[in-house]
């Protein structure tokens, strides 16, 4: 897996697009095949609109962010919150890493996977940057 492609093609909200299970469909938010449920809903995606709107490549780029709007609010998982955060402190490329990385190792990035349902953002930190060394590696 090529990184600078990986880190390229990070949605604007710190999602993977070219890990998502919907990869083989879809080429990510940054695309004109962009088929991400939330961009096609009725409310659209904030972050996308945000950022385009802005003209930055992501919400790491953003002075505020991560906002607590749409898919940073509390009633969604904080993988991709936390994801930005790593991206506007560590650089996206550094992300990208992360997770390639971790992907060889069999930490797998995806909806439900081992990124998610984590309960706080120094949990999905620790497993970005520990892998299984992180205690919260399964």
């Amino acid at each position: 897996m090529d990184i600078t492609h990986i880190a390229q093609n990070i949605g604007y909200c710190g999602l993977v697009c070219t890990l998502c299970h919907e990869a083989d469909k879809c080429a990510g938010c940054k695309s004109e095949s962009n088929c991400c449920g939330k961009y096609l809903s009725d409310e659209g995606c904030f972050q996308f609109n945000c950022c385009v709107k802005k003209g930055i490549n992501g919400c790491w780029e953003c002075e505020e962010g991560p906002c607590d709007r749409d898919m940073f609010g509390e009633n969604h998982d904080i993988r991709n919150r936390t994801f930005v955060k790593v991206a506007k402190n560590e650089s996206i490329e550094k992300l990208a890493e992360y997770v390639v990385e971790n992907q060889k190792i069999g930490i797998i990035y995806g909806w439900n996977k081992d990124y998610d349902n984590l309960e706080y953002e120094e949990a999905v930190i620790d497993l970005l940057h520990n892998g299984l060394n992180s205690k919260y590696a399964k």
